[in-house]
């Protein structure tokens, strides 16, 4: 698991996640249903300082110095928050083989409450100022555009392709832990713009508010973790996925004849999206690149795969 969290600093919960899927499918453990709800929990508050830190460093890129101060001290905000919840800034060491390794005590979840009720007026703010200043929207509308066709045919993932107009997210599609019991909507827009991944992020912000406080709601009283085999079965393969915030990361795992890992392959979503930045660039003018690029915020850890 230390190792899946470091694949992508940036997304310890979503690696870890994925892979712990891949490893519970193996060994046919049922993960309990507090562990899976706190799962979602953790997953979306990955998205939302990721979505946020993201929003800043546009702002950031335009020399847009407000907007982008705000992001910074929303972001940090929140990452000071999770490590009073969960003892990490960003979410490390909180997934375990079974379940989570953190649980969320009454009081932390009035906490987490109160402080995303704050922060929901204040990205509001945030976005609206970005939005209503004509001089940042020149900068984003018909910049960097990948086109859906493109996106369809380079096979672009998660937010990217969501603002290409492609209507695809595993937390809908294929549901993972809890899922299939919360009310939350995929947002899609179809300009593939900068402006049109700017939204993406934007709306997967206020989603996460809605699917956590939902989540909170719904904690059932049960174990955080079930046991896990001393031994994986031999000769067996099966498949983890997560809806991280950039995209689906995907770990297949499979085992030689005496039960041993003998094959980890691992997808992350910028592998996958590379290529739709390498489509977006062409056509615009040389100080609009790092507004393009902040736009997809790839990961080289899937550059290296």
């Amino acid at each position: 698991l230390f190792l899946a969290e470091s694949i992508s600093g940036d997304t310890a919960v979503g690696h870890a996640l994925a892979y712990s899927h891949a490893i519970e499918r193996l060994a046919e453990v049922e993960v309990p249903a507090r562990a899976r709800v706190l799962r979602v929990v953790l997953l979306e508050l990955e998205r939302m300082y990721n979505h946020i830190a993201d929003i800043g460093a546009l702002a950031t890129d335009v020399a847009f110095t407000v907007p982008a101060s705000r992001a910074q001290a929303q972001r940090e905000g929140l990452v000071r928050l999770y490590e009073r919840l969960f003892g990490t800034r960003l979410l490390r060491g909180t997934i375990a083989f079974g379940g989570v390794k953190h649980d969320l005590t009454p009081d932390g979840a009035d906490a987490l409450r109160r402080h995303l009720r704050a922060l929901e007026k204040e990205f509001d703010s945030l976005i609206t100022l970005l939005i209503d200043s004509g001089s940042f929207t020149d900068r984003v509308d018909t910049t960097g555009i990948l086109s859906n066709q493109v996106a369809r045919d380079l096979g672009i993932v998660g937010m990217a392709a969501r603002a290409s107009g492609i209507d695809a997210d595993l937390r809908r599609d294929h549901p993972h832990d809890a899922y299939s019991s919360l009310r939350f909507e995929v947002p899609v827009e179809s300009g593939g713009d900068v402006r049109a991944r700017l939204m993406v992020r934007a709306r997967e912000v206020e989603q996460s508010f809605r699917i956590v406080n939902h989540a909170l709601e719904i904690l059932p009283d049960t174990p955080l973790r079930s046991a896990m085999p001393r031994t994986l079965p031999a000769e067996a393969t099966a498949l983890g996925w997560v809806e991280a915030w950039r995209g689906p990361c995907v770990h297949s795992v499979a085992t030689d004849d005496r039960g041993q890992l003998t094959r980890v392959k691992i997808t992350d979503p910028s592998f996958l999206n590379w290529p739709g930045l390498t489509h977006a660039v062409p056509g615009n003018i040389i100080p609009d690149f790092p507004v393009i690029n902040k736009s997809f915020n790839l990961s080289y850890s899937g550059n290296d795969r």
